[in-house]
């Protein structure tokens, strides 16, 4: 027993000096030990989906307009001199109400005729956790592998009324379900001034089991200007993909959000 708080007390004694250096203030005077980036963007959203039928491209077939309103916060906590955790969580929603189909398609097990009109929602959740080693560090830049895990949780809704044939119509098919997500990349930070640093990031991972296939592809590049010790402006292009093949019973398909975002930067 005495060995092993032995062991205990000598590997918090290690740990604590990793954290006291964590948080103090960097080089350039700004806080170096947690941040959090927020915003509400807009994006171009491309949605390719099937749900117990083929693929239905939701602004092609059912008009949903490319742009997406989209919430979207990051926080990342560096918990040693080479270590960091991130937490993120994105948001994405669209609706559209009495578009005229224009072709027919399956969804849900039923035939959409054309002609008919048609109300469609759709909208996705991405929460990540990533965890950062920075194989190379200075003062001004650092760059290493992440590796993260993640959820995802998709809806999608199609409803449409109308006469075809002369037979009246009603259908109202919507499937909403969610699926775990991982991924493998890296990333690098470099200070070009005191306030002034670029980021990127890549992830990517792609899993197949039985006879269904998943794939995930996040990257991002840009860069934060801090007018302020704990507050600046920051600025990147991200691009999301997410495809799921196999089973017919769930929500399917391929989804890209992509474009540019410009949000409030936070440093603690």
């Amino acid at each position: 027993m005495k060995t092993m708080l032995g062991g205990v007390l000598a590997a918090c004694l290690s740990v604590s000096p990793a954290f006291a250096q964590s948080s103090s203030s960097a080089w350039n005077g700004l806080s170096d030990r947690f941040g959090i980036d927020a915003g509400y963007f807009g994006l171009k959203a491309q949605n390719v989906l099937n749900y117990n039928g083929g693929n239905v491209d939701f602004e092609k077939d059912l008009g949903l307009d490319k742009g997406v309103d989209t919430f979207w916060v990051d926080a990342t906590w560096r918990v040693g001199r080479r270590h960091q955790l991130k937490l993120s969580l994105t948001r994405f929603r669209r609706e559209r109400a009495n578009f005229t189909l224009e072709r027919d398609f399956v969804w849900g097990g039923e035939t959409y005729n054309a002609g008919l009109s048609a109300t469609t929602t759709s909208g996705s959740d991405i929460l990540g956790g990533y965890y950062r080693f920075a194989v190379y560090r200075n003062d001004r830049f650092e760059i290493g592998p992440a590796v993260g895990v993640g959820y995802l949780w998709l809806d999608a809704r199609i409803q449409a009324t109308g006469t075809i044939g002369g037979a009246s119509r009603s259908l109202d098919k919507g499937k909403d379900n969610g699926s775990y997500t991982g991924a493998l990349g890296g990333y690098t930070n470099g200070w070009i001034t005191k306030r002034f640093v670029a980021r990127a990031d890549y992830l990517y991972i792609k899993v197949s089991s039985g006879d269904t296939t998943a794939s995930v592809t996040d990257w991002r590049f840009g860069a934060d200007y801090y007018f302020f010790r704990n507050a600046g402006l920051g600025a990147q292009y991200k691009y999301n993909k997410y495809t799921y093949d196999g089973n017919a019973d769930k929500l399917g398909g391929e989804i890209i959000y992509k474009g540019l975002q410009v949000f409030l930067s936070f440093l603690f």
